[in-house]
């Protein structure tokens, strides 16, 4: 059985129907556009709401990501012993490729595809997936030398033990909280990407202490000096290897401290997965980052349009923020659906950077009664509103920054179709 018609279920389907395998696929609500695609991968495949009497049938049960599995059927699912698993706990037992697994609060999807590039461009063979986008049983072959992963808490929740090479978490901050009980229980599910690796790659400046397996080894990456000879930081403006010089951060693709910390990750999996290191800093310098991620729209009038839908939480918006800002210059739009980590965070770099805040969607009460005092604050209901009061407030040297800091269910599928939207309405506005 398949719990959620996500891209992740979908997938599913197309690997089970690949292997001649029978399936039913359970889902609350799904969209007509998953149920067209579901109908072409099998049009007689089974469908139907989820009730208990169905799933206790289930000889195991996969979940998809977006399925909390404090789902009262998959609990007593679970009294009953009935297996339940996921696509990537199931890929760590198909796969017979060494993978890397990425997970972290933040840079997830800019660290996977970073390491993707550094790898394809030393060797054929490299695939990637996982949460940035394509679902990692789409990228099973016998093709693969590596398979390099993005992971979710949610995924890391049945992926318990995933074999890997080299494993990382990049950062913690608070997210998610709409579905765990604590940070402490997030942090903990993000700590399984651990549990089995060769090497496990650390953030010095993560104040939570994670169990390593003894068996393993490990590289750190941080914003102080190396501490070891293995070990990557800065000094003087350049991240060193131990003593050893590597690149400017003048030199490096994308902006911000955070960046600059995503590329010491990228190259300390790197070097984890025998990555030759003169190769991997010319190559870093081609590589363009992602879409959706402080990702340059348009400049309109010497007015400069940045679509950040991916920050869904408040560190992602802190780091664009920061990235950007140049005294009070920055028009920020802010919204969607809260997860329930306030927004007071944002507060100190509010006052000090934005000029103008508009709040949009379903938080933007929240986020007016939280932060209205520090700034010039508009709400309302829509996306096309907020772009429209941001291309009327902004002056020439603005920057009208999109990172909502929250989740895009109210009105979107997803993050890329909010962030699509966003970069419409600019064009549409454009002169």
């Amino acid at each position: 059985m398949i719990f959620g018609l996500g891209a992740t279920g979908l997938s599913c389907a197309q690997f089970f129907e690949s292997k001649g395998l029978n399936y039913t696929i359970i889902d609350d609500n799904p969209s007509p556009k998953r149920l067209a695609s579901l109908r072409k991968i099998n049009p007689d495949v089974s469908f139907c709401r989820p009730n208990s009497e169905i799933i206790l049938g289930a000889s195991e049960i996969v979940v998809s990501p977006g399925v909390a599995l404090s789902n009262p059927c998959l609990v007593e699912a679970s009294k009953l012993d009935i297996p339940v698993t996921g696509d990537v706990a199931m890929f760590g037992q198909l796969a017979n490729a060494p993978m890397v697994a990425i997970t972290g609060s933040n840079g997830k999807s800019t660290v996977t595809a970073m390491l993707g590039h550094l790898a394809s461009c030393q060797s054929a063979g490299v695939f990637v997936g996982g949460n940035i986008g394509k679902p990692c049983l789409d990228v099973l072959t016998e093709l693969a030398k590596l398979y390099i992963l993005e992971v979710s808490s949610f995924q890391l929740e049945l992926a318990t033990n995933l074999p890997t090479v080299a494993s990382v978490v990049l950062n913690l901050s608070p997210d998610h909280l709409d579905r765990y009980n604590s940070l402490d229980d997030y942090y903990e599910v993000k700590g399984n990407v651990y549990q089995n690796c060769e090497t496990a790659i650390i953030n010095r400046q993560l104040q939570w202490d994670y169990s390593i397996p003894t068996e393993s080894s490990s590289i750190s990456f941080g914003q102080d000096k190396p501490k070891s000879l293995g070990d990557f930081g800065i000094i003087d403006g350049v991240i060193h290897q131990g003593r050893t010089k590597l690149i400017s951060q003048e030199q490096l693709p994308l902006g911000g401290a955070h960046n600059v910390s995503n590329c010491m990750a990228a190259l300390a999996l790197g070097t984890a997965v025998g990555l030759e290191m003169a190769s991997m800093l010319e190559d870093l310098k081609s590589f363009r980052g992602l879409p959706h991620r402080c990702e340059l729209v348009k400049k309109i009038n010497d007015v400069t349009f940045y679509n950040d839908s991916k920050a869904t939480n408040i560190a992602s918006c802190e780091a664009a923020i920061r990235s950007f800002a140049v005294g009070r210059n920055i028009i920020l739009l802010l919204g969607g659906v809260s997860k329930e980590t306030g927004f007071s965070d944002l507060s100190p770099l509010v006052k000090a950077f934005v000029k103008k805040l508009i709040a949009f969607g379903e938080a933007r009460e929240e986020i007016s009664e939280t932060l209205g005092e520090f700034c010039d604050l508009e709400r309302c209901t829509t996306l096309a509103r907020a772009v429209t009061l941001a291309k009327k407030s902004a002056k020439p040297r603005d920057i009208v920054l999109f990172s909502p800091a929250c989740a895009s269910f109210d009105m979107f599928e997803d993050y890329r179709a909010r962030g699509d939207a966003f970069k419409s309405l600019v064009y549409r506005y454009s002169p």
